[in-house]
């Protein structure tokens, strides 16, 4: 059996939708999440985090670090990962309280469940 990796591309395309809708630099997010620049930048470049930076990530985040895991080696995207987007997206609204924000991403993670069983 393969053992579970970070899906790195998703991970750092939640991180940078989250970066935007705060309006906030690189170097703030590295602030905020309490992680090097320069980390951010060599993940950017397709290194993996440690285990410290990728937990300190999925915590600044708010998402589960399951979203961000994938048995074996990742896919390769020519986009992210949409449902880690729109995680990430719901979460970063402060007009929306957390529990509306949870709520409305099970409802967007059912849409992707059933569009995938339609294929």
């Amino acid at each position: 059996m393969a053992e579970k990796q970070i899906d790195l591309e998703a991970l750092v395309a939640a991180v940078d939708a989250q970066r935007k809708s705060k309006g906030l630099s690189w170097r703030q997010v590295a602030k905020e999440a309490e992680v090097s620049p320069s980390t951010l930048t060599r993940m950017q470049q397709g290194k993996l985090p440690d285990v410290n930076t990728f937990s300190a990530l999925v915590q600044w985040l708010h998402i589960p670090a399951e979203r961000f895991m994938v048995q074996g080696h990742p896919v390769q995207r020519k986009s992210p990962n949409p449902m880690a987007v729109a995680s990430t997206l719901l979460r970063g609204k402060r007009e929306v309280s957390p529990r509306a924000a949870k709520a409305l991403e099970d409802l967007v993670q059912a849409a992707f469940k059933l569009a995938k069983e339609l294929k």
